[in-house]
C-alpha cells in the first residue's frame, strides 16, 4: 500500500469544502451546558446556538461559561454538550448524515475528474500513440466515475425525500 503524502489529504480537504461551498452547506454548532443535581435531574443553565467559524474563533467563550457554571455549582455535575449541523436543514441527526454522504459523495466525483484530467493531459503530452477512446485504464475509470455521479444522485433525491418527509410530519 502507497503511504499518502500531505498534499493528497489538503485536495481531499479542498474537494470537500467545494462540495460544501456547491451545496451552501452553512455551518452552525448548538451548545448545550447542563447540570445533573443530586435527584439525577437534568437543567440546562445556558445554550449558545452559533456559527462554526465564530466557535472556532472564540471558544474560550464556551469554556469559560463551562467553568463559570462549575463554580456556581460546585456540587452538581456540571456538562457541556456540541451538535454541529446545517442552518437550512435544521438539528436533525437524519438530514445531517445524509448531508454529509452527499458532501463526501461529490468530493469523490471532483477527485476522480480532476485524476482523469491529470492522466489525460499527461499522455498527450507525453505518449504520441495516446487514444482517449481506446485506452482501456481511462474507460475502465470513466465507468466508475459514472457509477459515482449516479451515487451523487441518488444522495441528492433520498435528501430531498427525507426534507419533505420531516415538512409533512410538522404540518
Amino acid at each position: 500500500m502507497a503511504q499518502e503524502s500531505i498534499s493528497d489529504f489538503m485536495e481531499i480537504a479542498r474537494d470537500y469544502a467545494k462540495a460544501e461551498k456547491e451545496l451552501e452547506v452553512q455551518h452552525w454548532v448548538y451548545i448545550g451546558i447542563e447540570r445533573i443535581d443530586a435527584n439525577g435531574n437534568r437543567v440546562r443553565i445556558f445554550s449558545y446556538d452559533l456559527p462554526r467559524e465564530v466557535y472556532e474563533r472564540r471558544n474560550w467563550v464556551v469554556r469559560w461559561r463551562e467553568a463559570k457554571c462549575r463554580c456556581q455549582y460546585p456540587k452538581d455535575n456540571v456538562q457541556c454538550y456540541f451538535s454541529f449541523y446545517d442552518k437550512r436543514l435544521g438539528n436533525t441527526p437524519e438530514l445531517t448524515e445524509d448531508l454529509r454522504m452527499l458532501v463526501s459523495a461529490k468530493a469523490q466525483v471532483t477527485r476522480q475528474q480532476r485524476k482523469i484530467d491529470e492522466y489525460v493531459e499527461w499522455h498527450k503530452a507525453n505518449d504520441l500513440f495516446f487514444d482517449e477512446s481506446t485506452d482501456m485504464d481511462l474507460l475502465r475509470v470513466r465507468e466508475k466515475l459514472s457509477i459515482k455521479q449516479l451515487n451523487v444522485q441518488k444522495c441528492e433525491e433520498r435528501l430531498e425525500h427525507k426534507i419533505k418527509q420531516i415538512q409533512e410530519e410538522k404540518k
